[in-house]
C-alpha cells in the first residue's frame, strides 16, 4: 500500500494550521476557561458563569464543557425571557411599548427555537450549523434589546436578560474555537 505523497506547500499549511489554532490541547480547564474568557467581551461575566458550573469551571474542563454549560443557561435565561414578556405585556400603558413588547415576544420565540436547534446539533457535532444558530438568535435577541433598552425602567429586567443572553452566545461560540478532538467524543 503505498503512502499518500504531501506537497511541501500542504505540510507547510497543515503546520500553520496547528500552530495557529488556538485549540492547544496543553490547555487545562482553568487556563482553557481564562483564554476563552479573554476572547469575549466581558471577561468578568464569563468567568464568573463558567467557574460556577461544576463542569465548566474544573481542572479537567474541555471546551465542549464551556459551550454547553453557555448554551444550557442561554436557554434557561431566554425561557424565564419567555415568561417574563407576558406579564410585561399585561402592565404595558402606551401601545409603543405594547408593540415593543409583541416584537420582543416574536424575537424570543426565535431566539428559543434556535437555541433548542443549536442544542441538537451541539449534541450532534454538528458545530458550524450550531454557531449559524446561536448567531440567529443572538440577532433576534439583540432586535428586542435594541427596541427596549434605554426605554424606561419597566423594560430594566427584560434588558438585563437580553444583555446576559448576548454575552452567553458569544461565550458559547468563543469556546468553539477551542475544541479538540476530545470534544467531538
Amino acid at each position: 500500500m503505498a503512502m499518500p505523497r504531501y506537497r511541501p506547500l500542504h505540510l507547510c499549511l497543515l503546520i500553520l494550521l496547528i500552530y495557529t489554532t488556538p485549540s492547544i490541547g496543553g490547555l487545562n480547564g482553568t487556563e482553557l476557561l481564562k483564554a476563552a474568557c479573554n476572547q469575549t467581551s466581558d471577561y468578568a461575566f464569563c468567568y464568573a458563569i463558567l467557574t460556577a458550573d461544576p463542569n465548566a469551571g474544573g481542572p479537567q474542563a474541555l471546551a465542549g464543557d464551556l459551550a454547553n454549560a453557555a448554551l444550557r443557561l442561554a436557554q434557561t435565561k431566554a425561557t424565564h425571557a419567555q415568561s417574563l414578556i407576558p406579564l410585561l405585556l399585561q402592565n404595558a400603558t402606551t401601545s409603543l411599548d405594547h408593540n415593543r413588547l409583541q416584537m420582543c415576544q416574536s424575537s424570543n420565540n426565535k431566539a428559543i427555537s434556535q437555541l433548542s436547534s443549536a442544542n441538537n446539533d451541539f449534541n450532534s457535532d454538528s458545530l458550524d450549523t450550531m454557531v449559524e444558530e446561536i448567531n440567529t438568535a443572538a440577532r433576534a435577541t439583540n432586535d428586542c434589546l435594541t427596541e427596549i433598552q434605554d426605554k424606561g425602567t419597566h423594560f430594566s429586567l427584560l434588558a438585563t436578560i437580553n444583555a446576559d443572553l448576548i454575552k452567553l452566545y458569544e461565550i458559547c461560540i468563543v469556546s468553539t474555537r477551542y475544541f479538540t478532538v476530545e470534544d467531538l467524543y
